[in-house]
C-alpha cells in the first residue's frame, strides 16, 4: 500500500555497491490521476539541503528493471503504475548521513493530450524523511 504523499515514508536508504556506498534511494508515488508511459518522463530533480541533481542525474526502478532518464524516454515497453512506487537512485559517494533530512522533489511528466508550449507539467513534494 501507498502512503497518500508523493514521497514515500518507506523506502529511504543508502545504497551500497562493491562494498562502498554509491548514492541513495527513496520511493516515488505517482503525482497524477493515471500511470504514464516511462517515455513520458522527463525525469526527477532533487535537494537534500544544499545538495542538488538535476533532473537527468537519478535512476528510475520500474517494473523491477533500472533506467536513465535517456533509456525511459526511448522505452515501449514500461509503465508507471498508479498503485506503483517508483525507486529512485541518486548518485553521491558516501551516501547521505544518518538523520532527518528535508527531501524536495520535482516530478517532470509529459501529458500526451496537453499541447507541447504547455509541457511538462512539474510536480513538487517535499519531506522529511530519517535515514537510519
Amino acid at each position: 500500500m501507498l502512503d497518500r504523499d508523493i514521497i514515500q515514508n518507506r523506502g529511504v536508504r543508502n545504497v551500497d555497491a562493491d562494498g562502498e556506498t554509491i548514492g541513495f534511494q527513496f520511493r516515488l508515488r505517482m503525482p497524477n490521476y493515471r500511470g504514464l508511459w516511462g517515455s513520458l518522463i522527463e525525469g526527477v530533480s532533487v535537494k537534500v539541503g544544499d545538495l542538488r541533481w538535476d533532473r537527468e542525474t537519478p535512476w528510475w526502478t520500474l517494473q523491477g528493471r533500472e533506467f536513465t532518464c535517456a533509456e525511459l524516454r526511448t522505452s515501449t515497453d514500461v509503465r508507471w503504475q498508479l498503485d506503483e512506487a517508483a525507486t529512485i537512485t541518486v548518485p553521491h559517494p558516501g551516501g547521505l548521513p544518518a538523520g532527518v533530512h528535508l527531501l524536495e522533489v520535482d516530478i517532470a511528466l509529459q501529458a500526451p493530450y496537453i499541447p507541447a508550449e504547455f509541457q511538462p507539467s512539474v510536480f513538487h513534494a517535499e519531506r522529511k524523511v530519517t535515514l537510519l
